[in-house]
C-alpha cells in the first residue's frame, strides 16, 4: 500500500505540470509557444512549482519511505523551498511578457481596459497565491527552527500549504477558460489538475507523523 502511495504521489505530481506543458509547447490548438518567449516560461514554471514540486513536498510527510522525521522535514523543506524558488521565476516571467505592454493586475495601463474577467481573477488570485507561498517559505523556515528546539509554532502552517495547493489548482483551471485550447483539452487539464490536487492535498499522513506534535500542523 505504501509503495502504491508513493507512486501515486510521483504521478500525480508529474501528470498535471506534463499537460500544462504539453499544451503550451505540443501541436494542439492553443500551443506551439516559443521557449525563446518569457510569457511561455510563466505556466511551465508555474505548473512545476505548483502542481508538482510542493505536491512532492507533501509527499514527503506521507511517505513511509523517506526515513525518520528529521529526513522527512529536511526533505519537505527543499522541495517547498524549490517550489517557491520556481514560483518566483514564473512570476519574473509573466512580469517581463507584460512590461511592454504596461499590463498588470490584469488591466492595460496603455489602454486603460482590463482583461476578460477571467484572466483578471487569474492575476489577482495568482497574487494571492504568490504572497502565500513566501509567507508559507518563512513561516517553515522558523517552524522548522523552533522544532528543532521542542517548539511547537503556526499550528495553521499545514492547513495553510493545503490552502496554497487548492487555490493553485483553480488558478489553473481559470487561465484553462480563457486559453486557447480545445474545449476538450480544457477540460482534460482542469479535471486533472483538480484531481491531482485533490489527492496530493488530502491523502492522509502516514501515523507516525499524524502522532507526533511537533509535526502537527507542519504537514503541507
Amino acid at each position: 500500500m505504501a509503495n502504491f502511495i508513493d507512486v501515486g504521489f510521483l504521478v500525480a505530481a508529474l501528470a498535471a505540470c506534463v499537460a500544462v506543458i504539453f499544451g503550451m509547447l505540443g501541436p494542439v490548438k492553443g500551443g506551439g509557444m516559443a521557449l525563446s518567449s518569457t510569457f511561455t516560461w510563466h505556466p511551465i514554471l508555474m505548473s512545476i512549482g505548483f502542481p508538482c514540486l510542493m505536491m512532492l513536498g507533501r509527499w514527503a510527510y506521507v511517505s513511509d519511505e523517506i526515513g525518520d522525521k528529521e529526513t522527512q522535514r529536511s526533505v519537505h523543506r527543499g522541495l517547498m523551498m524549490l517550489a517557491t524558488l520556481i514560483a518566483i521565476a514564473g512570476y519574473v516571467m509573466i512580469f517581463m511578457a507584460h512590461l511592454p505592454l504596461k499590463s498588470f493586475f490584469g488591466y492595460n495601463f496603455s489602454t486603460k481596459k482590463w482583461a476578460v474577467p477571467t484572466r483578471v481573477a487569474h492575476d489577482w488570485l495568482g497574487y494571492a497565491i504568490l504572497l502565500m507561498t513566501l509567507a508559507q517559505s518563512a513561516m517553515g523556515l522558523y517552524k522548522l527552527m523552533s522544532a528543532r528546539e521542542g517548539r511547537s509554532i503556526f499550528k495553521f502552517h499545514g492547513l495553510m500549504g493545503k490552502v496554497v495547493m487548492v487555490l493553485s489548482a483553480v488558478n489553473i483551471c481559470l487561465a484553462c477558460i480563457f486559453w486557447g485550447w480545445s474545449p476538450g483539452y480544457k477540460i482534460f487539464v482542469a479535471l486533472l489538475t483538480v484531481a491531482v490536487t485533490a489527492f496530493g492535498a488530502f491523502t492522509p499522513p502516514r501515523k507516525a507523523a499524524e502522532n507526533t506534535p511537533i509535526m502537527e500542523g507542519s504537514k503541507a
